[in-house]
């Protein structure tokens, strides 16, 4: 069974917040190319990547590292944790 990510721009529009296996990460919510806004990017729950909607940059979320696509630069992990059950993106904007 997939999980399906859940992905929430933060409140100051640069970060976004990416729930997926269990897990959360903080990120850079454009992509490092050409500012593709990583909301509207696909998450792979197996393999921990995220999938930029414009030229198909690919991260590795616990990294930032770039894994294909045409960036050449990371993207900022400004967390990485277990995603707290209490705390779930999907009730609202309640972002700290």
């Amino acid at each position: 069974m997939s999980e399906e990510a859940v992905l929430r721009e933060l409140a100051d529009g640069e970060r976004l917040r990416v729930r997926v296996a269990g897990r959360e990460f903080v990120i850079d919510a454009a992509c490092p190319h050409r500012k593709g806004r990583l909301v509207h990017g696909h998450v792979n729950a197996r393999t921990l990547r995220i999938v930029c909607p414009l030229h198909r940059s690919s991260f590795d979320l616990t990294t930032g590292c770039p894994i294909a696509g045409p960036t050449t630069e990371a993207l900022t992990v400004y967390s990485d944790g277990p995603a707290n059950a209490e705390d779930d993106p999907r009730k609202g904007p309640t972002e700290r």
